[in-house]
């Protein structure tokens, strides 16, 4: 009977220790503190001293037995049946409402739950990417002076180089873009796609642009030999016929820039789900596409890379408002130097210096074609200063296959060294050429191999 006893405590001992050590508790004692309030914990007490008395007054009775040696089988048996349950009663005594997940967690997800954002979403509504610091474009390079005074002197450069904002109303269905007469270095669209609206649950008051529309926009033949061009995509099924649009208009996707969307001020409130979505959406993508010959390492005069990274995180608009965030045009200005700036489907909210804006929606128009050429008869670039060259990112030179560690050139194809091995290409043009192991050239001394035809 006490061994029995003994050993039922070691495990229960054994079981609160591991617990306490998985819910991070100072000791097995304190483990009452860590899941449940101070109500809990009261009735949990008299729910114990309940326990113990019952306990005192069926084991008073059972120990006389015993001193007068009247235990039967049956007697034992029940008597450790009775303790057994007595023992798990008051060991697990807890019988708790549980009002969201957070205590469940404890000991199964993590040893620390508050990291757990995913199910932090569902027990609250606040998305994951709320809680990422510094993301606002005041506040981001605060730790990172360099950064920031770039970002600073390039604002300034920036503002003192841009054209007077102009804004032409024009729908792109109908309207020939050639007439334009420009070649920009820079084009951003923003088509009205069906899926903004069906996301935003609200009547549209244009016409959706289906991705045929799209690709028979005549990009390619208003776009500079060396441009960008940056389409916001949506997040379904534009993911892939977006770049289908790109091939078609000569660029090659180099970048995928990610609009990530909090919901700090609406928790728990989201758009209307998109009936073709599995997963709630919350991010949009804007794909980028080179065209030409543009690399890092020497065409500085045209782009400065490594300024920005490829992610905006914003809180979402509120229900009616399908605009984008306003830091895509400072991603596109920090990297591109070129001033030929065009936004396809803009609004009268997206007119800004530097940039000729085309859309239906517009209320007015002052583009002028020769005006706007004039702007750029000295030079359509930027420019840069010694201070923004010192601080910016550098991709590093190229090094000479020499400095590589490398011997003699090796012969290229139609070049002076044709063949594999430079002199050795010549070698083998020659008509009693054997290779290495034959012929005159062969291991075991002239005549060695095969002999010449």
């Amino acid at each position: 009977m006490n061994s029995r006893l003994q050993e039922i405590r070691e495990r229960q001992k054994l079981r609160r220790q591991l617990l306490a050590q998985q819910l991070g508790a100072e000791s097995a004692d304190s483990i009452g503190a860590v899941l449940n309030s101070k109500d809990e914990l009261k009735e949990i007490e008299e729910t114990r001293e309940t326990c113990r008395a019952s306990f005192d007054s069926s084991a008073a009775p059972s120990k006389r037995k015993a001193q007068e040696g009247e235990d039967t089988e049956e007697d034992v048996e029940e008597q450790k049946d009775e303790v057994e349950v007595q023992q798990l009663d008051e060991s697990n005594p807890y019988e708790e409402v549980y009002k969201d997940s957070s205590t469940f967690l404890k000991g199964t997800q993590s040893l620390n739950p508050h990291n757990d954002y995913c199910q932090h979403f569902v027990d609250t509504g606040h998305r994951p990417q709320n809680f990422i610091r510094d993301v606002g474009l005041a506040d981001r390079f605060e730790e990172y002076p360099k950064l920031r005074e770039l970002i600073r002197l390039k604002d300034e450069l920036i503002s003192t180089t841009n054209t007077p904002p102009m804004y032409l109303q024009a729908d792109p269905m109908h309207f020939d873009l050639q007439d334009l007469k420009c070649e920009f270095d820079v084009i951003l669209l923003e088509p009205p796609l069906e899926e903004y609206y069906r996301e935003s649950g609200i009547s549209h008051t244009e016409r959706f642009w289906t991705w045929d529309d799209i690709m028979k926009l005549e990009i390619e033949e208003i776009s500079s030999l060396r441009s960008f061009v940056f389409l916001w995509c949506g997040s379904g099924e534009g993911l892939d016929l977006g770049r289908m649009c790109l091939r078609k208009w000569g660029f090659r996707r180099c970048e995928d820039i990610c609009w990530i969307k909090t919901n700090k001020n609406n928790p728990g409130k989201t758009k209307a789900l998109d009936p073709k979505a599995v997963f709630q959406r919350t991010k949009e993508h804007c794909l980028m596409g080179i065209k030409g010959t543009v690399r890092r390492s020497t065409d500085g005069d045209f782009i400065h890379a490594n300024v920005d990274i490829d992610l905006i995180i914003t809180e979402e608009p509120e229900m009616g408002n399908v605009e984008k965030p306003v830091e895509i045009f400072h991603i596109i200005e920090h990297f591109c130097l070129g001033r030929r700036r065009l936004h396809l489907f803009g609004r009268d909210s997206t007119i800004r210096p530097g940039w000729l804006t085309v859309g239906p929606t517009l209320t007015n128009s002052n583009f002028n074609q020769e005006s706007y050429a004039s702007h750029f008869v000295n030079s359509h670039l930027s420019g840069c200063t010694e201070d923004i060259e010192r601080l910016r990112p550098k991709s590093p030179p190229a090094k000479l296959k020499s400095e590589r560690g490398g011997g003699a050139t090796r012969g290229g194809r139609g070049g002076p060294n044709a063949g594999r091995g430079g002199d050795r290409g010549r070698e083998r043009n020659r008509p009693n050429f054997r290779g290495d192991r034959g012929g005159f050239r062969g291991r075991g001394g002239l005549h060695r191999g095969f002999p010449p035809r």
